[in-house]
């Protein structure tokens, strides 16, 4: 009989920190579990063996604010934003069996949270808040200069070359101009990175890309007499704000969060932080 009580027992201490990670146990752990997106710069990223990243940045603020030590959890992006919460959030990974208790660089979408089930009327993502908007980021192109000085209109691109990653909205945005007339120029790769090696080596004239993403990966702050970078996608409207999840059961967790990175919002630490990685801030639509 004690052995069945010593089982259980050991069964519900794992099963409880398993699970059931509000503020008192992440600090009784003295780590809290954060999950990003891996090979992912400047966001999170791996060098020299050691963690990188915007991201990253943040997330030990945030760790720091609790005193326990961040571990992270770098994940793989789903078919949807759905499948990467589910996977990382509220029920975990199928395979290895884990879950975060944060993650970042989320979209911070009202109507998102509030999709209801056609049938049942019961809302979609109610097992996951969404808050502390920390950035906003959007849809660009980025050209050589000497090839493209500027971009008016997305015609041009019937004679010049641009590089996409296949099945990204600028793909399909740019794919489905004008009954496919840029179609024969769009050269699309399944990894951004080699799409940022040709158009280095000049073997295309343009790509796009996420604003932070371009500026970063081309070190545009050391090369804009190099390189021409839009303000947007002509005719695509594409700024939306970055945010962090977490589970809705625990929500003093999304709260103590949210108090972080407001306080380094006021304070302009995240600004610096953009700024060491050589990227413009754009601060989050949400904040004006």
């Amino acid at each position: 009989m004690k052995t069945i009580l010593k089982l259980s027992a050991l069964t519900l201490f794992f099963a409880i920190n398993l699970f059931a990670r509000n503020i008192d146990d992440i600090k009784a752990s003295g780590e809290i579990i954060i999950a990003v997106y891996e090979n992912f710069p400047p966001y999170s990223f791996i060098e020299n063996g050691e963690p990188k990243g915007i991201d990253i940045e943040l997330g030990k603020k945030v760790a720091k604010s609790l005193d326990v030590e961040p571990k992270w959890n770098f994940t793989g992006t789903g078919e949807s934003l759905a499948d990467d919460l589910r996977n990382n959030i509220w029920k975990g990974n199928t395979v290895h069996k884990n879950k975060a208790d944060i993650m970042f660089r989320v979209p911070y979408d009202y109507d998102y949270l509030r999709l209801t089930d056609k049938y049942t009327g019961a809302l979609q993502n109610d097992l996951i808040t969404i808050k502390s908007p920390y950035q906003s980021e959007k849809w660009i192109i980025a050209t050589h200069k000497e090839i493209i000085p500027q971009i008016n209109t997305l015609a041009i691109f019937a004679y010049q070359t641009i590089g996409v990653e296949i099945d990204m909205l600028p793909d399909l945005h740019l794919s489905g101009f004008a009954n496919g007339l840029l179609r024969k120029n769009i050269k699309h790769y399944a990894k951004f990175d080699e799409a940022i090696a040709d158009f280095k080596e000049g073997k295309i004239d343009s790509i796009a890309g996420l604003k932070s993403q371009l500026e970063y990966l081309l070190d545009y702050k050391n090369n804009k007499d190099k390189y021409y970078m839009s303000e947007k996608i002509p005719q695509l409207e594409s700024q939306w704000d970055l945010a962090i999840a977490a589970s809705s059961n625990y929500k003093d967790l999304s709260y103590h969060i949210d108090n972080v990175i407001n306080e380094a919002f006021s304070n302009n630490e995240i600004k610096e932080i953009f700024d060491n990685y050589g990227i413009e801030y754009m601060p989050p639509i949400s904040k004006n």
